[in-house]
């Protein structure tokens, strides 16, 4: 909980302490797009010292548009031989569950979970604890979105360089993940 009686920042400050002291992992995804037909070609996970406990490509159950690829740099052929959403969920899920998990803009790698276990006729049936970072990181920064009547977002990649973050965005899960993490990490120590 936070102080009601501390400035926004600080308030932020305080949760991104809270969420670090809860031990969470970091989670991103890439996807073969941001609609709702498209699912996941890239998920990675990293505990709170940053150590990779889960990164994989899946082969999706479409091809990804040449569009996308350029984005992310994930092509069909890359993803050929990868495991299935199915098949990798099994080693994904003991990772989640129960587990308090960060991620930025986490509302999108939600929405692309579900709807990746839709695409493969899977039941969505665990719910999972996420705590969205760019909520908190536009709290953090202060900028106030007069047309939203809330605190202005911006991307990963911009958040990180506003804190002289090094760490670059890569638009590919892993180092998204690291990014996310170091970003928490960051607020926390303001």
């Amino acid at each position: 909980m936070t102080n009601p009686t501390l400035t926004p920042r600080l308030q932020a400050v305080q949760l991104a302490r809270q969420i670090i002291a809860k031990n969470p992992v970091y989670l991103d995804t890439e996807t073969t797009g941001l609609e709702k037909q498209d699912e996941i070609v890239e998920i990675a996970i990293i505990d709170d010292m940053g150590e990779i406990l889960f990164q994989s490509l899946i082969k999706p159950s479409q091809p990804i548009p040449a569009a996308t690829s350029r984005i992310h740099g994930i092509t069909d052929v890359m993803v050929q031989k990868a495991p299935a959403w199915p098949v990798a969920w099994m080693q994904i899920r003991p990772l989640l569950v129960n587990r308090l998990i960060v991620a930025y803009n986490s509302e999108f790698d939600q929405r692309m979970m579900q709807q990746t276990h839709t695409r493969f006729r899977m039941p969505w049936k665990d719910p999972l604890n996420f705590v969205d970072l760019l909520r908190i990181y536009a709290q953090f920064h202060g900028e106030w979105d007069p047309i939203r009547r809330s605190w202005k977002y911006h991307s990963l990649e911009k958040a990180g360089k506003l804190c002289g973050i090094p760490l670059p965005n890569a638009h590919r899960a892993a180092a998204d993940t690291l990014l996310t993490r170091e970003l928490l990490h960051h607020i926390s120590k303001a």
